[in-house]
């Protein structure tokens, strides 16, 4: 199936439901839920999520588990997808939370093929999804999920950051916002988030400039554009966090896409 609406096909038996879509430059699907878990995955482009519980953001080639009934908002930044809608009965992970997950190889090739089948399914059509169940309850999750505080004050506050995103704003800055003590702000700060703000800010900094990195805008621009002295600081912070430099994670996210379109029609 393609470029059809889940509302419309949700009500159907079938175990799996598997929809490929392809989303503009920038394109936001408003809040919005189904009874149905989905699993998300981004072939090509950058999604980011939110939740009641926090905000993910799904780089190229992955993809991110939502559980039946969550709300959530899609903001697509040039994004190819290929969703799986499972039944709630008949789901292969148990997380109630959204999830990163990150997409072998294998998984990756089925979740491309999916879209393709149609019913009535053949038993090899079953034996996919049968190695698709299995692939997913197997599949590690990752650690791209930037969480969101519950009290509404310091919500608005954190939506306010990452709508402007900045390394240099201070917690001292925030906390007179709120009206209160540095010292005040951060016990609350996390114990709301479970971190400190000098670790959220950093990472929001970061997980935000795939966006601009999938846009393809130059590493220093972009370490300007988040209030880094200089490319290298921000160079320095993403390699801490993910482990490679943001010019290798764009090479690498490229070769991942021209493999993708080379290995599409399997």
């Amino acid at each position: 199936m393609q470029q059809v609406s889940i509302h419309s096909v949700e009500h159907l038996e079938h175990r799996i439901i598997a929809i490929e879509n392809n989303y503009s430059a920038y394109q936001v699907l408003e809040t919005h839920q189904h009874q149905r878990a989905q699993l998300l995955y981004g072939a090509e482009g950058i999604i980011q999520i939110e939740t009641p519980h926090g905000n993910w953001i799904i780089p190229p080639e992955r993809a991110v588990w939502i559980p039946p009934n969550v709300p959530h908002k899609l903001t697509m930044f040039k994004v190819r997808t290929c969703s799986l809608y499972i039944c709630p009965t008949q789901l292969p992970r148990t997380s109630t939370q959204c999830e990163v997950l990150s997409i072998s190889a294998l998984l990756r090739q089925l979740l491309l093929k999916a879209p393709q089948l149609t019913a009535p399914f053949s038993m090899h059509d079953q034996l996919i999804f049968d190695l698709i169940f299995c692939e997913l309850a197997q599949a590690e999750t990752i650690q791209l999920h930037l969480p969101l505080p519950q009290q509404p004050a310091l919500l608005a506050l954190c939506q306010n950051f990452l709508a402007a995103p900045n390394i240099h704003v201070s917690p001292l800055q925030l906390a007179e916002q709120l009206h209160l003590s540095e010292r005040h702000f951060s016990r609350l700060f996390k114990q709301e988030l479970g971190m400190p703000f000098s670790t959220w800010r950093q990472h929001a900094c970061v997980l935000l400039s795939l966006e601009k990195l999938i846009k393809q805008q130059p590493i220093h621009h972009i370490a300007y554009s988040l209030g880094f002295k200089n490319p290298a600081a921000f160079s320095n912070m993403f390699q801490r966090i993910f482990g490679i430099s943001p010019s290798r994670y764009f090479s690498s996210t490229q070769a991942i896409d021209s493999s993708v379109h080379a290995n599409s029609n399997i």
